[in-house]
Order: C-alpha cells, then sequence, then structure tokens
C-alpha cells in the first residue's frame, strides 16, 4: 500500500498534464512550431505555371468588375493556338456560375473546348443545418453544404469541375486542404486534385490520393513560399502575345487572381509573414499530389496515450532522481519531444512537437518545488532540534573552550620551531578560534579564525569549523583548496547563514616555507630574520560559509631562522577605548616591535598589555585571540632555504 501511495502523486500529475493538453491548452504555440520545424521552401515544380489576374491586367483592360467572359475566353483561345503547344491542363481559379451575355457566355464554352483538359471552378457554401423530426431538433450539421455553385451549363459540359474552397484553421492560418465536397451525396474532387489527376494521366500515371479525416480534410506540405510558382506572367501579357506558346506546352497552366484587390490570399503555414494568393496554393497542391508527398497526421488519441506512459515514467523518476539528474532527464525529453517529430516527419506523419517539451518541463518544476518544500520542511526540523538541545549547549560551551591547545610547549621535541597562542574571551561567549598541529613530519598547520556574532551560536558554529578544517587540512597539501572545501561544506549545512573569517598556514619545517590563504582575514605580521614586524597585506579571499563556489589562492611567505609570525583577530585592532577609538594596526605594529626579540609568549604579552593600557576601563567587546610562531631551523645547521616566494 506504501509503494502504490509513492506512485500515485507523480501518475496523478502526469494524468492532469496529459488531460490539460489534451484540451487544446497547447494548439495554438503548437501549431505555430510545427509550421516552423515542418515546413521549408523547395524545389517547385517547372510543369505548373500561373497566369495572373495582375495589377498589369487592370492598367490594359481596366478594372476586374468590368471584365466579362469575352477576356477569359481570349486567354484560353490564346492558349489554344498552336496546336503542338497546348497546356497539358488548363485550370482556372475564378467561378463562373450563372449566365452572362449570351455571346460571351457562348464563347468561353467554346475556347474551353476547343483547348481541351480545362478546370474549371466550383464553389460549396457551408452553414449549419437542422434536422427536425415531430417538431423536435434531433441532430445538427455544422458543416452542411447549404449551397452549391457551379460554372453555367454550357461551360460545365466542356469541361471538368474541382471545387475552389479554402479552409483555414482557427488562428487563420492555412494548414488544411479539402479534398472533396459532396453536394446533394455526388463527391466533387478539388481543383487541384482534379488538375493533377489529368496531368498524371496524360503522363501514363495514375494519381494517389491523400488520406483525410473529417469530411476530406488532409495535411498540407507546402513546397513554395509566397511567389515562389509566379514568374510574372500576366494575363495582359498573354493576351498582348508576349508569352510564347512553348512557355506553356504541355505543362498546368493556372489562371487566377494575383492581385491583393480580388482578396483571394490567405496566411499559410510556411509563411506566416506574408499572405499567399489562391492560385498560387493551388500549385502547391498540385505539386504535393502529383509527388506523392502526403503527410497523415497522428491521431491525438494515439498520441495522448503515448504522452500520458512518457509523463508518468517521468514523473517517477523525477521523484526518485536528484535535481541534477531530473534536469539531464528533463532536458533529453525536450529534445526528444522535438526531434522524433522532425524524424517521423520525413517518413509521412505529423505528430505534436510541444506536448512532450511541454509536460516534462511542468513535471520539472513540480519536482523543483517539491524538493524546496521537502528542504524547508528539513530546516524547519534542524531548528526544532536546536530548541530541543538548547540545555546541552552549556556544555557543548566548555567543550569548545577545551578544544583549544592549551598546554605549551606543544611540541617538546622539536626545537625547529616555537608557538604560542592564547584566547581572551569577552565578558560574551564568542567564535575566536585557534589551532595548530602537526600535519606530518616536516609540516605543522596553522589555523586561526574569527565566527561572525557572538554567544553560544557562535561558539558552536566555531566548533563545527575548526573541526572541519583540521579534517580537511590533514588531507589537502594546498591551504587554498582546504578552505574551499571547508568552505562548500559549511555552505550546504549553514541555513544560519552564518560565516568565518580564517586564516591558514602550512609552514615546511625543512625550508621554512609557509605555504597560505586567507578567507576574509585580518592581515598576517611577519619579522624576518634581523628585521621588524611589518603587515604582510595578502589577497583576501571571501568569507567561508558566505557563499558557495569561492575559489581561494594560495601565497608563499619565506621564514629563515629567527623570524616570527604573528596572526590575530579582529579583536586586536578593534579593541576600543572610553573615546570609542580603536586600537588600530599601527598601535598593534609598534607594540609587537617593542618586544619582537622576545620569545612568541612574550610577543603575545605584549600585545595584551598594550591593549589593556589603551582600552582602560571600558569594557572589552571582544575576544582576544593571537597566535605568534618563531621559525628556529634546524640546530644542526641543516637548514635548507625555501625559494623565493611567488
Amino acid at each position: 500500500m506504501k509503494k502504490f501511495k509513492q506512485f500515485l502523486l507523480p501518475l496523478a500529475a502526469a494524468a492532469v498534464i496529459t488531460a490539460i493538453i489534451g484540451m487544446g491548452a497547447l494548439q495554438r504555440l503548437d501549431r505555430w512550431l510545427q509550421d516552423e520545424l515542418f515546413q521549408h521552401q523547395s524545389v517547385t515544380s517547372s510543369d505548373i505555371i500561373i497566369i495572373g489576374i495582375d495589377e498589369d491586367a487592370f492598367d490594359l483592360l481596366g478594372p476586374y468588375n468590368t471584365w466579362d467572359r469575352n477576356i477569359i475566353a481570349s486567354a484560353l483561345e490564346v492558349l489554344a493556338s498552336d496546336p503542338d503547344n497546348k497546356p497539358a491542363v488548363t485550370a482556372i481559379d475564378v467561378l463562373y456560375a450563372g449566365n452572362s451575355s449570351a455571346q460571351a457566355d457562348d464563347r468561353l464554352a467554346k475556347a474551353a473546348e476547343a483547348l481541351g483538359s480545362v478546370v474549371t471552378a466550383t464553389v460549396a457554401e457551408f452553414g449549419e443545418s437542422v434536422t427536425w423530426e415531430n417538431e423536435r431538433a434531433v441532430s445538427i450539421d455544422t458543416s452542411a453544404i447549404l449551397h452549391y455553385a457551379q460554372p453555367y451549363e454550357a461551360l460545365a459540359e466542356v469541361t471538368e469541375q474541382g471545387h475552389i474552397n479554402a479552409v483555414t484553421d482557427s488562428d487563420g492560418v492555412m494548414r488544411h486542404a479539402m479534398l472533396y465536397v459532396e453536394p446533394d451525396g455526388n463527391r466533387v474532387y478539388s481543383m487541384s486534385a482534379q488538375a493533377a489527376r489529368i496531368y498524371l494521366e496524360k503522363h501514363g500515371r495514375r494519381l494517389s490520393l491523400p488520406k483525410t479525416v473529417g469530411k476530406g480534410y488532409y495535411y498540407i506540405s507546402y513546397t513554395g513560399q509566397p511567389g515562389a510558382f509566379y514568374d510574372g506572367v500576366s494575363i495582359a501579357w498573354l493576351l498582348s502575345g508576349k508569352v510564347p506558346s512553348g512557355y506553356w506546352a504541355d505543362k498546368i497552366v493556372l489562371i487566377g487572381p494575383y492581385a491583393a484587390a480580388l482578396q483571394d490570399a490567405y496566411i499559410t503555414s510556411i509563411n506566416k509573414g506574408e499572405q499567399m494568393f489562391g492560385v498560387e496554393i493551388q500549385a502547391n497542391l498540385i505539386q504535393s499530389l502529383m509527388e506523392g508527398r502526403f503527410k497523415q497526421e497522428t491521431p491525438d488519441r494515439i498520441q495522448l496515450i503515448a504522452l500520458f506512459v512518457l509523463l508518468a515514467v517521468t514523473a517517477v523518476l523525477f521523484s526518485r532522481l536528484k535535481l541534477l539528474h531530473s534536469g539531464g532527464v528533463c532536458a533529453g525529453l525536450i529534445v526528444l519531444g522535438i526531434g522524433v517529430p522532425l524524424l517521423l516527419y520525413r517518413a509521412g506523419f505529423v505528430l505534436h512537437p510541444l506536448w512532450l517539451p511541454t509536460g516534462a518541463l511542468v513535471l520539472y518544476i513540480l519536482a523543483l518545488i517539491d524538493h524546496y518544500v521537502r528542504a524547508a520542511r528539513e530546516r524547519r526540523a534542524l531548528a526544532l532540534e536546536k530548541e530541543r538541545i538548547g540545555a546541552e549547549l552549556a556544555l557543548a560551551k566548555r567543550i569548545q573552550a577545551n578544544s583549544l591547545p592549551k598546554e605549551f610547549p606543544p611540541f617538546p621535541d622539536r626545537h625547529e620551531f616555537d608557538i604560542f597562542a592564547s584566547m581572551t574571551p569577552a565578558k560574551e561567549v564568542g567564535g575566536d578560534l585557534y589551532d595548530f598541529f602537526m600535519k606530518d613530519e616536516d609540516h605543522l598547520v596553522l589555523v586561526i579564525g574569527d565566527v561572525a556574532g557572538k554567544g553560544v551560536p557562535a561558539s558552536l558554529f566555531m566548533m563545527v569549523a575548526m573541526s572541519l578544517i583540521h579534517h580537511v587540512a590533514m588531507r589537502e597539501e594546498s591551504p587554498a583548496k582546504a578552505l574551499g572545501i571547508v568552505n562548500e561544506e559549511i555552505c550546504a549545512r549553514n541555513p544560519e547563514e552564518m560565516f568565518v573569517t580564517v586564516w591558514l598556514g602550512i609552514l615546511e619545517i625543512s625550508t621554512g616555507k609557509l605555504t597560505a590563504a586567507s578567507a576574509g582575514h585580518e592581515f598576517p605580521a611577519l619579522k624576518s630574520a634581523g628585521g621588524h614586524f611589518e603587515l604582510v597585506k595578502d589577497r583576501h579571499g571571501f568569507v567561508i560559509g558566505g557563499m558557495d563556489g569561492v575559489r581561494y589562492r594560495d601565497y608563499e611567505l619565506r621564514m629563515e631562522p629567527g623570524a616570527k609570525l604573528f596572526v590575530y583577530t579582529d579583536g586586536v585592532p578593534e579593541a576600543t577605548n572610553a573615546a570609542e577609538e580603536l586600537f588600530g594596526p599601527e598601535r598593534m605594529i609598534a607594540a609587537l616591535q617593542s618586544s619582537e626579540d622576545g620569545s612568541p609568549e612574550e610577543v603575545l604579552d605584549a600585545i595584551k598589555r598594550a591593549v589593556q593600557v589603551f582600552v582602560g576601563d571600558a569594557p572589552q567587546f571582544d575576544d582576544l585571540t593571537m597566535l605568534c610562531l618563531q621559525y628556529n631551523g634546524f640546530p644542526d645547521g641543516t637548514f635548507s632555504p625555501a625559494p623565493p616566494p611567488k
């Protein structure tokens, strides 16, 4: 039962997302992505030409509404004027319904008969039809043919008919064509299908028809952009004798409107920035039919089932994987969701490319929210746990105080160096720390730090930081790398956003080379052999715990026998007197130089006295923590000096 509940929420999320997508939430965006991925310009057929009823024709013949049928009749007569160079098919993308003048109607019919293989236009008017029984509506057909217009009788008898109905999707883009209409139960194929059939039959081939859905709809695979089929040949040029008969010989000739004023243009899926004239859409349809280049739209129910299965598996994976791995899975599904439809489109199938990427992305966002909710709960649990152990923090405070090295000399058998450290706590317990330990026989590790804040939280944070630094420094050669590792560990578990400044150095005893790195700590002071104490203005890194991903840098100091190193926390330079003046680094250096020939312990005593004299009766607000190292080299003189520091 418990395992079932673990799967229930991911399955429910997958089901809800699938249902929302199935209801059409992505329809508009998905169609536009289909257009961008699937529709591209390719080579247009030279066997299809367009003779446009364009602006040149209006200039020569007058406005279109003044034309009679003699003009189209004249055009057909010109096409038939050379018996050896007749078109294979002529399709007129203009409806000639009803009778006009007897002379013009007769001439047009005779011209079409003489030319032969002419396809004329029909148009079906669709609307809503209600079937009534006993004064009750029993059915409603929202796409019934209410009226069907076709050529006048004389023209219809000598030509083939093909409908020129155009259909656009809900966003006004033409992505589908109607293969046929069925007025009074009689199937009438489209003009493009009729023209392609006649052309192929004349060349000994048969027309294969695309699979349709609904009432004869099929997906359009465009070949050319607007203007790709049109050579600029106007019907005016044809009538003026400017077009040689070889231009249309044995080709499909389309005659139709090619001017904006005739309002026969549409936005198409191959170019939504420029309208395509209806006669050029006919050219695209004819070429796809002749080449058998059909694309079948995979039924939505099949795609929804596949989507649910994939999303359900993804949701279960996201509930078990880490966020980083879940992100990789999400990225893979986005690539898969777009790549597979592209490949299948080439094989003749049209899929929804946006469904799977969107579903995967929504699931990943839900996984992110779930992760942060659970992380918040864990942080809350930690806060409650802190409250529960509040009574034990006093004991932790004593343990913290006892954790600092207290015995001096700490390494009585090592005469190569002398070291002394002290922490004088303020009235409030703070978070200062110092430590030193042998990494191996030839390396001494020195640490000093200052946790931001005071009180028990700072002391507890100090214990954690000191333990981590000790653990990492024992196995890392580089202080900078050690600080980086400690920073990442603390940032990963730092809900209270505390931080600590740290100076970490590793002394190579045999050479006197001191490699160090600083995480926002005070500048150390160095006295060279025979010289005086001076501040070493090293390059500070960012504080530990302040921000993850910080990189620290090592630097080197050269210590010769007799050299001293002094490190400290900000309680020394920031000690404040009654006049709210700071002790400052200048007074600190002066105090160091007054005792620079003494032992490390004497150096620290001199600093303490100087601070106490300066502060006077003013309260101490911060810990005074200091560490001094004197490098002696080897008593037998086997000192191997380190190379100059980098």
